[in-house]
């Protein structure tokens, strides 16, 4: 067959082609369009549903921290009241009656009064140097304990950044950048315990505005804004490859699978 005669073949079914699509009624182009202009839509969506999930997460983390705060606030009034107590009790009990003359009428009297007053100033001693002391091994228990779950959650955040491929020095410098915006502690072991923690250090470091902003807005607004880091620092995840992994067994099926088995027997003779 000619080229001519191959050229008015490939227009004839070019013209086939578009009188089919003719009598379907198929407008391939307006299908692209439609296709186009339902993504935003699928997208849009899914920010719909995810910034929901972010808004019922950051309810209640903002009932969780005013919950935390409100206990804080009730222990420290509590603890203050006591404190004053104990002080209007030291000064009555530091009052101690002089010692009565012994030619008074009422010796005897004055005598009780102020034993009465020393017994009552040492059980007070006694009492105050218990609680003292429980109060110091409250305290120290409390260090303990915050130690532990700081220790924890160094573990588990350096455990994660290498799971991430994130290098120990990179991670370093990282932490020493945010250790600069001045993010309180309660914020700082938040970040360890996050199982996104070393992305969102990474991120922090690379963006000091959002550092800065997040150590200094109020506790009621860190939620939210931490929320949203979190979903930007996502970004940074390492992206994992759908390939399939190389077979193992390199023998094709022509193959003897016992070939090269024994191969130190080759040539022994058997009795």
């Amino acid at each position: 067959m000619s080229e001519l005669q191959n050229e008015d073949a490939i227009i004839e079914d070019g013209n086939a082609e578009i009188e089919n699509q003719e009598d379907t009624g198929v407008d391939l182009a307006t299908t692209s369009e439609a296709e186009h202009e339902e993504q935003p839509q699928v997208d849009e969506e899914a920010k719909k549903r995810q910034e929901a999930i972010n808004k019922v997460i950051n309810e209640k983390t903002f009932k969780a921290k005013q919950a935390e705060r409100e206990a804080q606030e009730y222990k420290a009034k509590l603890e203050a009241y006591e404190a004053e107590q104990r002080k209007q009790f030291e000064q009555q009990v530091a009052d101690i009656p002089p010692m009565p003359d012994a030619f008074d009428d009422d010796f005897d009297e004055k005598v009780r009064a102020r034993d009465e007053a020393l017994l009552k100033k040492a059980q007070f001693d006694a009492q105050n140097s218990y609680y003292l002391q429980q109060q110091q091994f409250q305290q120290q228990q409390e260090a303990q304990a915050k130690q532990a779950q700081i220790q924890e959650s160094l573990t588990n955040y350096t455990k994660k950044a290498t799971e991430l491929g994130i290098k120990q020095e990179e991670m370093q410098a990282a932490g020493n950048t945010v250790a600069n915006y001045g993010l309180s502690d309660d914020l700082v072991l938040h970040i360890l315990s996050d199982p996104d923690g070393p992305l969102i250090t990474k991120h922090l470091a690379a963006n000091p505005v959002d550092g800065f902003n997040l150590a200094s807005m109020s506790p009621y607004a860190v939620g939210s804004f931490l929320s949203d880091i979190k979903q930007k620092a996502g970004a940074l995840k390492p992206k994992t490859s759908s390939a399939p992994k190389p077979a193992t067994n390199l023998h094709g099926n022509g193959v003897d699978p016992e070939l090269g088995k024994y191969k130190n027997l080759k040539g022994t003779k058997y009795e």
